[in-house]
């Protein structure tokens, strides 16, 4: 149930250093305790790669222009300093 929990979307960040002490305190064996927390590292970036979603024409274009605008008032920042 707490390795659910923690690869849950709706789990708060807030309550994920109280799931790991409980889950640390399940697991004796420090070595099977990492190895389990690297599994569930795993599990969690592996559906970050795969889910990439074709942005149309339209959304790459405004995407674009706030990349230009941050670009600009960076640079402008930096003149300033």
């Amino acid at each position: 149930m707490l390795r659910e929990l923690l690869l849950s979307d709706s789990v708060m960040h807030t309550i994920v250093s109280s799931i790991l002490a409980r889950f640390s305190q399940l697991h004796v064996d420090a070595d099977v305790f990492v190895a389990s927390i690297a599994e569930i590292i795993s599990d969690i970036r592996e559906p970050m790669t795969i889910q990439q979603q074709e942005m149309g024409r339209e959304k790459r274009r405004q995407l674009d222009l706030k990349v230009v605008s941050l670009c600009v008032v960076e640079f402008h920042l930096m003149l300033f300093i």
